[in-house]
C-alpha cells in the first residue's frame, strides 16, 4: 500500500506551524521580559529623582510617589503590549505576576543603587555651641545620602570616629570642627569655623 502524499502534507504544515507559533511566543515572551525590567529601571529612576534629599538613614520624604510610579509601570505594560501587538487576551494570572515581579524587582534595585552609589554631603549640628569649660558637646550628623564612616575634627587636637560624639572642650577659645563622611560613592567634608566658643572656664 502506497500513502498518498497529499494527506501528509497538511499533516507536516500542520506541524511547521506549531513550530512557528512556539518560536513567536517565545519571542513574545522575551519582549514582555523587556518591558517589565526597561519599565522597572525607569521607574526607578523616577522615583530616586522625586523622591527628594535622602537623609541621614537615606530615606527620602517621597518614597510613597515611588512606590506610586513603580505601580503606574506595572499598569502601562498592558497598554504597552497592546501597541506592540501582543495578544493579551491569553496571559493568565501567573503571567502578570511574572510581570509584576520583574518589574519591581528592578525599580527596587534600580533605587536602591542610586540611593548608595551617591557620595554623601556631609553635615553636622551641636546640641550647644558655646559656654564655660569644662563644655560637654554633643554632635549630631545629618549627612545625607548615607554614609558608612565618619571623622570628626573638634579643633583643639582631638577626633573621633563615632557617628554622634560627645567631646567635652577644656580650654577657652574658638574652635572649627571638621566633618568628613564616607560612603562607597566617595566622601565629603564640612567645616564650620569657629563653631565651638568657649568663653572662660567655670572657677574651683
Amino acid at each position: 500500500m502506497s500513502e498518498d502524499p497529499e494527506k501528509g502534507q497538511p499533516q507536516n504544515l500542520n506541524k511547521e506551524k506549531t513550530r512557528a507559533e512556539k518560536k513567536a511566543g517565545h519571542v513574545d515572551q522575551i519582549k514582555r521580559t523587556l518591558i517589565a525590567c526597561l519599565l522597572g529601571i525607569f521607574t526607578g529612576v523616577l522615583s530616586y529623582v522625586s523622591g527628594g534629599v535622602p537623609d541621614a538613614q537615606g530615606i527620602q520624604n517621597n518614597g510613597l510617589l515611588g512606590f506610586m510610579l513603580m505601580l503606574a509601570g506595572i499598569v502601562m505594560q498592558k497598554h504597552i503590549f497592546m501597541l506592540i501587538g501582543i495578544d493579551t487576551t491569553r496571559l493568565g494570572g501567573k503571567d502578570w505576576f511574572y510581570q509584576g515581579f520583574m518589574t519591581f524587582a528592578l525599580w527596587f534595585m534600580t533605587w536602591t543603587i542610586l540611593l548608595s552609589s551617591m557620595a554623601p554631603v556631609a553635615d553636622f549640628s551641636a546640641n550647644i555651641t558655646s559656654g564655660n569649660a569644662p563644655l560637654a558637646v554633643t554632635f549630631n550628623d545629618t549627612s545625607t545620602n548615607t554614609p558608612t564612616s565618619w571623622n570628626w575634627s573638634f579643633g583643639d587636637g582631638n577626633f573621633s570616629m563615632v557617628k554622634n560624639p560627645v567631646k567635652t572642650y577644656a580650654y577657652v577659645g574658638n574652635f572649627t570642627v571638621n566633618l568628613t563622611a564616607t560612603n562607597t560613592g566617595g566622601r565629603t567634608t564640612k567645616t564650620r569655623l569657629d563653631y565651638i566658643s568657649i568663653t572662660s572656664a567655670i572657677p574651683h
